[in-house]
This record gives structure tokens, sequence and C-alpha cells, in this order.
């Protein structure tokens, strides 16, 4: 697979990341969030960090329990 040459993975990576950097070559983005729009983001990702922290604390206590319970049973 050839890639084209014109290719700039700074100019794909800034049109990819949100907020948009203003990249240097790149023509400016009028497009602005507002800080409700900002603040609901926040809260989404923080929501989202927290119940993917609290499932992994979960399957990880499930599987420290699965060991101690297969030592208690004797099995090898």
């Amino acid at each position: 697979m050839r890639f084209p040459t014109d290719l700039h993975f700074r100019e794909l990576a800034g049109r990819i990341h949100w907020p948009h950097p203003a990249a240097r070559d790149v023509t400016h983005i009028t497009h602005q969030h507002t800080s409700d729009e900002d603040a609901e983001v926040a809260k989404a990702i923080l929501y989202v960090s927290t119940v993917t922290l609290v499932v992994l604390l979960v399957v990880l206590a499930a599987i420290a329990f699965g060991q101690e319970a297969m030592h208690w049973l004797g099995v090898h």
C-alpha cells in the first residue's frame, strides 16, 4: 500500500483532534465550541471514565476472588 506523497500527518492530526488546533499552514477553522458544549463533553468524558474504572475494578476483583476460591478448593 502506497501513501500519497502530499500526505502530511500533522495536518491530518489537526483535523482529527478536538478541539481543533490551528495548524500553521492550514486555513483557520471557523467553528468554535461554546463553553456549554465543552462542559457537556467534559461531563461525558468524566462519566465514561468513571464507569470504565468501576467495571475494570469489578472485573479485577472477580478474577482475584476466583483465584482465591480455586486455591481454597484445592484446584491446581
